[in-house]
């Protein structure tokens, strides 16, 4: 998978900080919803995409998507705007393909960097393992439950998304310290001997219904 527009995926980093002003934008803080734990089914037994000889199961897509889809969301309301997910980009892709191309590809770079630094030994240090534990106490208390409903993932889960998040970024890390650009390169590398299919589950994943709208900052 080649994206037209690599400059995205840094777009979709950045608006990731945005996203911490979910909460005090819309209100939604104080909306009633079921917790998250009660409410999954089967979505980690559930395979949406196959990245090489690896497995990602639905609960783990689903979070990516929706995380992307509340930020860019979010960053258009902090223009007073609302994102036409079915708007066509330059590369004549929609807005939500793009973004979902997008994040397709940074889970597979995500798996690829975790099962390097799993081979080689990369581990989470324990103070970064209570910064994780903390990241999990904020994503219920801080994150809109709109999104946190919409994603339903178990807490031990997601517990989990995140230390194989902070295991890559930190293989990437050693990897780079070790040779510029060598995260880059081992995952052409692996682009190159895999490829990445997504089953029916990833294409159900739309962006048809807004998380966030206008309505929300009144």
């Amino acid at each position: 998978m080649k994206l037209n527009n690599r400059k995205l995926k840094y777009t979709v980093m950045v608006l990731m900080l945005v996203v911490t002003t979910l909460v005090s934008m819309t209100g939604c803080g104080t909306k009633k919803v079921k917790k998250a734990e009660e409410t999954t089914k089967k979505a980690d037994e559930t395979v949406a995409i196959h990245a090489g000889n690896i497995d990602v199961y639905l609960d783990e897509a689903k979070y990516y998507a929706y995380t992307a889809q509340a930020t860019y969301e979010t960053y258009y309301l902090t223009k007073n705007k609302e994102i036409n997910w079915s708007s066509k980009t330059k590369a004549k892709m929609t807005m939500e393909e793009m973004v979902k191309s997008t994040v397709l590809d940074d889970i597979c770079r995500r798996e690829c960097m975790y099962e390097y630094g799993m081979k080689n030994g990369v581990k989470l240090e324990d103070e970064e393992k209570q910064e994780l534990d903390l990241k999990l106490e904020n994503y219920y208390k801080l994150t809109s439950p709109v999104l946190v409903e919409k994603i339903r993932v178990e807490r031990k889960r997601l517990q989990k998304i995140f230390e194989k998040d902070a295991i890559a970024k930190k293989t990437e890390e050693v990897l780079d310290a070790m040779e510029k650009n060598l995260a880059e390169k081992t995952y052409k590398t692996w682009k190159n001997e895999n490829t990445d299919t997504a089953e029916k589950q990833w294409e159900e994943i739309t962006f048809s219904k807004p998380i966030f709208t206008l309505k929300d900052l009144n």
